[in-house]
């Protein structure tokens, strides 16, 4: 790729997290990220221990866009980046949870507009400021659709990209799922790509699927769990990656009666007793023919009766052998979480595998810094 006289080989990373979508930016594409920006504390050091030579900033992006802005022109001098990366907070506008926040917004426990969703804005600003020549945008594909106040009116999120980057861009947002690029897990995620140019007005297209010139990338078959972390399945007590995952004994005991390989969710396990082979209803917390409290997610109510826990059709299931992983998240280690139950063991995933699924690593070539 030929880069112009004006542009510095540099990318900027807003809402860093802990630094780990930069890695394919730095190792993957060699474009030293040089300033990267994020709120919480603990991934702020989580960079700079891994990444030296970074100016890394813990801050709030929607009250410190002009302090971004001067350490980058302090560092690119009168060049402009090659790249920037935006992930802003996804909480408010991801599907996952949906109820739940709908809930919340009803009984007054939280705003109906939730703040996190226009923090894509300052980022919008930063990048009129800097003038990129790429920059890049990913978020859940539920962002299409979130609305935010501005102004106090109603506007579409991603209506604010083409608002606020009125000239020299030509834009492109599309939905992928990770897992048609080679990726062991299913992530769907809104991409927004943003090249700039000398046209006067910047043009927006949100495409129904990838454009052409992307999807040359794709593979043709999804990478299977078993091909991917079957050989990960022996715990090592001393590897801190390999290590099993702790669970309490109930966990163990309604993952250890959903059949292996199954798909199956701990809500159907049925009577355990010997000969009984009751097959009891779904929704049911005891044996109809035995009695005996049958190995399915349950609890003692405030009543003092057992009842069964609340969960959705994903909760307390176990994954496929032959297909690739639901959304890796930072729930992977809850059991109860969406399809978080390992194919064959008993237990959820330990780091090594969530490592391999995220791309972190692979078996041949494991990521050691």
């Amino acid at each position: 790729m030929e880069v112009k006289p004006d542009v510095e080989v540099a990318s900027i990373s807003l809402f860093s997290s802990a630094g780990i979508g930069d890695l394919g930016i730095e190792y993957g594409c060699d474009i030293p990220v040089i300033l990267s920006a994020e709120l919480l504390r603990k991934r702020v050091k989580l960079i700079r221990k891994n990444y030296k030579r970074r100016k890394v900033m813990k801050c709030d992006i929607s009250k410190r866009t002009s302090r971004i802005k001067r350490n980058a022109l302090k560092i690119l001098g009168k060049k402009r980046p090659l790249l920037m990366t935006l992930s802003p907070p996804c909480q408010g506008m991801s599907t996952n949870g949906a109820g739940k926040i709908a809930a919340e917004v009803k009984k007054g426990k939280r705003p109906k507009h939730d703040k996190r969703n226009k923090l894509l804005i300052p980022g919008l600003n930063l990048i009129n400021s800097l003038q990129p020549e790429y920059f890049l945008i990913e978020n859940v594909p539920n962002m299409k659709n979130t609305i935010i106040r501005w102004r106090k009116k109603p506007k579409k999120l991603i209506e604010m990209i083409q608002y606020k980057i009125k000239t020299n861009y030509e834009i492109h947002s599309f939905v992928i799922d990770f897992a048609d690029y080679g990726v062991p897990q299913h992530r769907k995620r809104l991409i927004t790509i943003g090249k700039r140019t000398e046209q006067k007005i910047t043009s927006f297209t949100l495409h129904e699927n990838p454009p052409d010139w992307f999807d040359s990338g794709s593979v043709t078959e999804h990478i299977a769990l078993v091909s991917s972390i079957g050989n990960l399945t022996e715990s090592i007590p001393d590897d801190p990656l390999r290590q099993c995952p702790q669970m309490s004994d109930e966990h163990k005991l309604w993952a250890s009666n959903i059949p292996k390989n199954s798909g199956e969710t701990a809500y159907n396990n049925q009577c355990t007793k010997p000969k009984c082979n009751e097959q009891s209803d779904v929704g049911a917390v005891n044996c109809s023919k035995c009695s005996s409290q049958l190995p399915r997610p349950s609890k003692i109510g405030k009543d003092g009766e057992l009842r069964l826990i609340k969960g959705f059709k994903t909760s307390y299931r176990r994954m496929l052998p032959d297909k690739p992983a639901n959304t890796v998240t930072l729930n992977s280690g809850v059991l109860s979480s969406d399809v978080k139950i390992h194919y064959e063991e008993n237990r959820v995933l330990n780091l090594k595998e969530i490592m391999v699924l995220t791309s972190l690593c692979n078996i041949e070539n494991p990521l050691s810094n």
